[in-house]
């Protein structure tokens, strides 16, 4: 053993593994400043450093095979040892360790004593205790009926829990998505932000139930709290755990909870256990919000309201399945969706004027009516609503995203953004926001931002078909009318509303594929809300204009507010068929500023419908008030972004056109090519070949040779489309998309 020992002496086995040892710690030292700095992750360092103890253990190996000599690197049993130099070696191996040394101090001093490690570390951001991830409820029974019942105890808590202002409650639409999931709980928190977290089960026997919950803090597995809770299946008993859960939270966290909040607690919303279940499958399907779950939604909110007719949330849920009916599917008609939400909001209030949920619905109920009539104080109305709601809820997501709506629509679009972003921040996952928010961001010309969104819904909600469709009026908006179709392709497939196709419709004309068309329209039968405005279409894609005015005025004969879209289609029908008297009319009806003597208002929301107007009054003679319209128009278009969801298109060309400016127009028209422009359908809603605007341009043969430029541009996408309508294969036209 010795002898060993003397040699590992005299080979420097000894000097290399300390001098490496040094080394060593310098770099893992640095390494462990440097690589964070570059965002290298916790498992790299931990290969780094595997790296570094290897080399030492191979530069002992090396240091016992191999000795330095005056010729040069030879293995250690081919050297003489009275030619051997090692002592001199050991002696260059002292010096070189004295100095690593040195070194190795200096990096300790520059590290810790200065601070540059505490630099270059960022702390982990702070993440607020009274903020709280409510996991979707186990059901331990066996029955699978026993889910929905759990569900809607993890729901009903969540919303007792939302109602406290002292706390920040992520929203069951996102806490959904967790269901059954693997990730841990500190990969929870830091996806939802949040401080803590709250597990759940319920065990239901008979009439008998068991509720379990503990609530953990999401960055340190630490329990805060815990109990159980055995008791007679009841309602009373239900709600008075839930109660006490949500008070056991807020003194665990040490939140403030108000007289008012106490109070709000103690509710109990009925005492029908059936019209319990019944109430919780209907907000089930209503958060779902296809056409199928909302229409048997509506069916459950009226059931548990038959049962018990003093159930303030039902009529509530039932308001809102009414309005998303409308709103979402146009599934029944505006009277019917108003006349149900304006009832069964009346009532709920009566029974529970601190609803949060029904002042919300109530701001949609008030922005939806004025949206149908543009009169009046609804949406003044509507806001006061909103706020009423987010006093009683600072967590209502739902409140927030119809807020955001509403924002929009007042053409305040920065507080609009504000709101959503408030929404996703309580629902981190919810729907609604990336349906809406990418139209904002597009409307400020951030056509990049908006297309990111759409594909990220695409990705958070790969079974909901309002993502595809969204992101394929984007598409049709950025001349990509193939990729549209692939897209709206999609979204379609997972629809099951017979209008789930309108997203691909401007495209198709573009193709003048009016075929098509009426294929996708295929399941809207006589009955629906939009059969006979489809009706109405057709003769209109047929060249029949003044028949299609028929139609649609016939849908409208006798309504007393008809809807504002079907006025904008009578008035646009009504300029192809050259009726301008009655193009005036409607146009008129569906904006009475455009009459007034005065300047109108026009932004981005009016300035198309302007400039048809000016349109009818130079056929109707009077030049100078369509003159000075169209350089109002003009002024808000050169603001506005050409291409995209919110894209003007040609409009500026338009203008220029009929205010006789040619050489202007045809310029307009290269930029707008060469931005992207590629029709104006979904601009429009007709195509560049009918367009009557560009009447004058015509004859021009710069105008002819960039429309010549166009039609090969639309050819080629029709071409592509046709070549993967026949293979079957979509996957080569989305993935386009993520290469942009």
């Amino acid at each position: 053993m010795i002898s060993f020992v003397s040699e590992l002496k005299r080979r420097n086995v000894l000097r290399v593994a300390a001098t490496y040892a040094v080394v060593a710690w310098i770099i893992i030292e640095a390494g462990s400043v440097l690589l964070p700095t570059f965002g290298a992750s916790e498992s790299a360092f931990q290969i780094y450093v595997i790296v570094v103890v290897a080399g030492f253990v191979a530069s002992l190996v090396l240091a016992w095979v191999f000795e330095l000599t005056p010729e040069g690197v030879k293995l250690e049993k081919n050297v003489d040892r009275t030619e051997s130099i090692t002592v001199q070696t050991g002696r260059k191996l002292d010096f070189i360790f004295i100095a690593l040394l040195v070194i190795a101090l200096g990096v300790s001093v520059s590290l810790n004593v200065t601070g540059m490690r505490d630099a270059q570390v960022a702390p982990p951001a702070a993440v607020d205790r009274l903020s709280i991830a409510v996991l979707p409820f186990t059901s331990r029974s066996t029955d699978p009926e026993n889910q929905l019942f759990a569900d809607g105890i993890h729901d009903d808590l969540l919303t007792r829990l939302a109602n406290i202002a002292a706390l920040k409650v992520i929203s069951r639409t996102s806490m959904m998505e967790y269901r059954d999931t693997t990730k841990n709980l500190r990969q929870i928190g830091e996806e939802l932000a949040v401080g803590t977290v709250l597990e759940g089960a319920v065990q239901r026997v008979g009439d008998s139930v068991r509720i379990s919950a503990q609530l953990i803090d999401a960055s340190t597995d630490e329990h805060i709290w815990a109990k159980s809770y055995d008791r007679q299946l009841s309602t009373v008993n239900l709600f008075a755990i839930q109660s006490e859960i949500s008070a056991e939270i807020t003194r665990a966290l040490q939140a403030t909870l108000t007289d008012e909040e106490q109070l709000r607690l103690t509710n109990i919303p009925t005492n029908s256990l059936a019209a319990y279940n019944l109430y919780t499958q209907g907000r089930d399907n209503l958060y779902k919000r296809r056409l199928d779950t909302l229409l048997k939604a509506r069916e459950q909110f009226e059931a548990a309201i038959a049962l018990d007719p003093d159930y303030a949330d039902a009529y509530a849920g039932l308001a809102d399945s009414a309005l998303l009916l409308l709103n979402n599917h146009q599934a029944i008609s505006p009277d019917e969706a108003f006349a149900v939400a304006e009832t069964s909001l009346d009532k709920a209030l009566s029974l529970n004027p601190d609803l949060s949920d029904a002042h919300a619905s109530l701001g949609l109920l008030k922005h939806k009516k004025w949206e149908e009539t543009r009169t009046g104080a609804g949406l003044e109305e509507a806001e006061a609503s909103f706020v009423s709601a987010l006093a009683l809820n600072p967590n209502n997501a739902s409140a927030y995203m119809w807020f955001g709506s509403l924002r929009a629509a007042q053409r305040r679009i920065e507080e609009a953004i504000e709101l959503f972003h408030e929404s996703l921040r309580v629902d981190p996952l919810g729907k609604i926001p990336y349906a809406n928010l990418p139209g904002l961001y597009a409307l400020r010309g951030q056509n990049d931002v908006a297309l990111d969104l759409y594909v990220k819904a695409v990705e958070i909600h790969p079974q909901w078909p309002t993502a595809y469709q969204n992101l394929a009026q984007h598409l049709q908006g950025l001349g990509r009318m193939d990729e549209a179709v692939a897209w709206g392709m999609k979204g379609q497939e997972l629809s099951n509303d017979p209008v789930g196709g309108a997203s691909m419709v401007s495209a198709y004309i573009e193709f003048g594929d009016y075929d098509k068309i009426a294929e996708l329209f295929a399941g809207v039968t006589p009955g629906h809300p939009m059969y006979e405005v489809g009706l109405g279409m057709q003769k209109a894609f047929q060249g029949d204009f003044a028949g299609a005015v028929e139609i649609i005025e016939n849908t409208i004969e006798g309504v007393e507010h008809p809807r504002q879209f079907q006025l904008n289609l009578i008035a646009a029908f009504a300029v192809f068929a050259g009726d301008f008297d009655k193009a005036r009319v409607y146009a008129e009806l569906h904006d009475p500023e455009f009459a007034a003597d005065a300047d109108p208002e026009v932004d981005a929301f009016n300035v198309a419908n302007l400039i048809r107007y000016a349109f009818i009054l130079q056929n109707l003679g009077e030049n100078q008030r369509a003159e000075t319209l169209l350089a109002t128009a003009l002024n808000v278009v050169r603001t506005l972004p050409r291409i995209g969801l919110a894209g003007h298109g040609i409009r500026d060309v338009q203008i220029l056109a009929l205010q006789g400016k040619t050489l202007e127009a045809l310029a307009a028209f290269r930029d707008a090519i060469d931005e992207g422009f590629r029709g104006t359908v979904s601009s429009n809603g007709w195509p560049l070949a009918v367009d009557p605007y560009l009447n004058s341009l015509r004859g021009q043969p710069g105008f002819q040779a960039m429309v010549s430029e166009l039609d090969d541009a639309v050819t080629a996408m029709q071409q592509r489309l046709a070549q993967v309508e026949q293979s079957g294969n979509w996957d080569e036209l989305r993935a386009l998309v993520e290469s942009t």
